[in-house]
């Protein structure tokens, strides 16, 4: 009976909802969130719209996403987001938004995390993505589990070993210097 009850309690918990358009669930901090449902055609038009404007910051999640797109093509993962705002529904106030993600990971997309206020604020907006903060985040937003990875281009003076990077890869955050070694995870 127990075992059944945790099983009931753990599809509660990921009931998400789709409406033909917009994707629902409520996290189990009752925060119920939504955003849009984006079909691969779609996300390939935002892809290409944002490399053709050339904002930099934009750009480069732009082209993890694009090679992203690439890497999954004959695999049994796929994109499944990009550029997407997740809102508060009862607030409609903004949540978090989703760089890039696969039906396995939600990956973040950082030019450069050069200065201690870029790592402390990545430190805080990861903690809505991790598994194990499902139920202590108001803002969770990872309905599914998935694995988080980072992207990044460039640490300035920092490393790897900084305590809050050091720490998100404890709780399994994945770090990946530069686009061209994604395939090294993405593929896994």
């Amino acid at each position: 009976m127990e075992i059944l009850r945790k099983k009931n309690r753990l599809i509660r918990e990921k009931q998400i909802v789709f409406d033909g358009q917009t994707w629902s669930w409520t996290n189990p901090k009752n925060t119920t969130l939504k955003w849009s449902g984006l079909s691969k055609e779609v996300i390939i038009k935002n892809i290409d719209n944002i490399l053709i404007k050339g904002d930099p910051t934009a750009v480069f999640q732009a082209s993890v996403a694009k090679k992203i797109l690439e890497l999954v093509e004959n695999t049994a993962d796929e994109i499944t987001d990009f550029s997407n705002k997740v809102l508060n529904k009862i607030t409609r106030r903004l949540n978090g938004d989703i760089d890039c993600a696969t039906k396995k990971y939600i990956i973040e997309a950082k030019s450069s995390l050069h200065n201690e206020k870029s790592i402390i604020e990545l430190g805080e907006q990861i903690q809505k993505y991790l598994p194990e903060n499902i139920k202590t985040v108001k803002e969770f937003m990872n309905p599914l589990n998935k694995k988080v990875v980072i992207v990044y281009e460039d640490l300035g003076t920092y490393t790897l070993n900084h305590p809050i990077l050091k720490e998100l890869q404890q709780k399994g955050v994945i770090f990946i210097k530069g686009i061209e070694n994604l395939k090294k995870t993405i593929l896994k």
